[in-house]
């Protein structure tokens, strides 16, 4: 795993075990990049339902903002306070392409936008509601709908708390692009299902652990009284040495 990630212009490098020189040096090399124009130090690691994280400058461009590219889409945001994973990217493509243009989707934390933007531009489904927690992710979200052109009609943007701010309307397709969390949240996800819904769920564990997870799942649709078949698990990320970012790829079976 490279110990930087970019996200449009800027890059983020880890700085643990680095001296000031060894940080400075770094950034010189990525500045070399024509498309780097900042080099930032990711201070705190990411933390809470935000997901959010501190930095410090390190070379280049001032600045916290950014347009990052991907999957023919465009986003803006704020590295510091909105939360934007790049190397979801292929993880938003596959799950765009699993899409039907009937469908009607749920995407639960929703970031900046990133998953249903991608959706929309992949498959134009019926119509995609996105709920974000962030007040700051939902303003970006609302301008990268403007950049990236999704007709009003076609995209609902909701901002507040998954527990509170559920529609009452019912899904064909859920993603589930959840924060690390111990709640599942799965709960919430069912209560807007219906026979047949997919649902695309983020689960994180160390690789032994998977079974675990899924077993879970299964047990708490149970207490819930709903049935789910889990049809399929895949790692979409590492998060740290042998534990990674899961999906799980659930049928509603009533």
């Amino acid at each position: 795993m490279a110990d930087y990630d970019i996200i449009g212009n800027i890059a983020i490098i880890k700085s643990e075990g680095k001296t000031n020189s060894q940080k400075l040096r770094q950034a010189k090399e990525l500045l070399k990049r024509p498309f780097i124009k900042t080099v930032l130090e990711k201070s705190t690691d990411i933390k809470g339902r935000l997901r959010t994280f501190k930095t410090k400058y390190v070379a280049g461009i001032k600045t916290l903002e950014t347009i990052q590219s991907e999957n023919n889409c465009r986003f803006k945001l704020n590295v510091e306070t909105c939360y934007f994973s790049p190397r979801q990217g292929n993880d938003r493509k596959l799950i765009a392409s699993k899409i039907k243009k009937k469908d009607s989707v749920l995407v639960m934390f929703s970031g900046i936008g990133a998953y249903p933007i991608v959706i929309y531009k992949t498959k134009k489904p019926n119509h995609i509601t996105a709920i974000e927690i962030s007040r700051e992710c939902n303003k970006y979200a609302k301008e990268n709908l403007k950049i990236n052109k999704i007709p009003e009609d076609k995209m609902t943007l909701i901002q507040g708390d998954v527990k509170k701010k559920m529609p009452k309307s019912k899904f064909d397709v859920i993603m589930m692009a959840r924060p690390n969390l111990k709640t599942t949240f799965l709960e919430q996800a069912l209560q807007v299902s219906k026979k047949n819904t997919k649902i695309f769920y983020h689960g994180f564990c160390h690789q032994d652990d998977l079974n675990k997870l899924k077993r879970e799942l299964l047990d708490e649709a149970n207490e819930l009284k709903r049935k789910i078949k889990i049809t399929k698990t895949a790692k979409a990320g590492d998060i740290a040495p042998y534990k990674y970012r899961y999906r799980v790829e659930i049928k509603v079976l009533n």
